[in-house]
C-alpha cells in the first residue's frame, strides 16, 4: 500500500474539497501543485469527505440491540481495530465479536484486517448507554482511500430513541 505525504497547500485544498468548496480551478492555477514543479502528487478533490466514504446508519433492531451499518464506497476501507464505541463520559469500549475482515499489508501498521463495501455490527445496548428512553454514544472509526489518503479517527455522535 502506498501512502503519500502532502504539503501544507495541498492539505488546505484537501480540507477545502472535503468541506465541499470547489478547488479544481485553484489547484490547476497553483504552480506549487503542478506535478512538474513538485515531487508530491496532486491532491484531487475526488477524495470524499469521511461521512460519504464511510456512510454509517444506526438503528434499534430489538429492545436490547443496536445495528451499526457502514456503507463503504468503492476504493475505501475501514480498519477493524479502529472501530469502537464511547459513552457520554468518554469511556471507550471495543465492540464484541466483529466479523472477520480482509487481511491486507498496510505500509504503516503492517498486517491488518479491514472492511470493504459494507459492514454490519450488532451492538448490545447497556444501561450505561441509555438515558431518558434514548441510547447515546459515539462511534469511533478510521479508514483510508486506497493508495491516496488515510483519514484521522472519526467520532460520530449517535442518539437513538428507544421504542416504548
Amino acid at each position: 500500500m502506498k501512502h503519500f505525504f502532502i504539503t501544507g497547500c495541498q492539505l488546505f485544498l484537501l480540507t477545502a474539497a472535503c468541506m465541499g468548496f470547489p478547488v479544481n480551478s485553484l489547484a490547476q492555477q497553483d504552480s506549487l501543485l503542478n506535478s512538474r514543479s513538485s515531487s508530491f502528487p496532486i491532491v484531487r478533490s475526488s477524495i470524499l469527505p469521511a461521512e460519504e466514504a464511510f456512510a454509517v446508519n444506526t438503528f434499534i433492531e430489538a429492545p436490547d440491540t443496536v445495528v451499526l451499518l457502514w456503507e463503504i464506497k468503492q476504493g475505501y476501507y475501514l480498519y477493524q481495530k479502529s472501530i469502537s464505541v464511547a459513552d457520554n463520559a468518554g469511556q471507550v469500549y471495543s465492540l464484541p465479536e466483529l466479523p472477520a475482515g480482509k487481511v491486507i499489508e498496510d505500509e504503516f501498521f503492517g498486517e491488518v484486517e479491514v472492511y470493504f463495501d459494507r459492514l454490519l455490527i450488532r451492538y448490545p445496548l447497556t444501561t450505561r448507554a441509555m438515558e431518558n428512553n434514548s441510547a447515546n454514544f459515539s462511534l469511533q472509526y478510521q479508514g483510508c482511500a486506497k493508495d491516496l489518503y488515510c483519514y484521522p479517527l472519526q467520532m460520530t455522535p449517535v442518539t437513538l430513541t428507544l421504542p416504548e
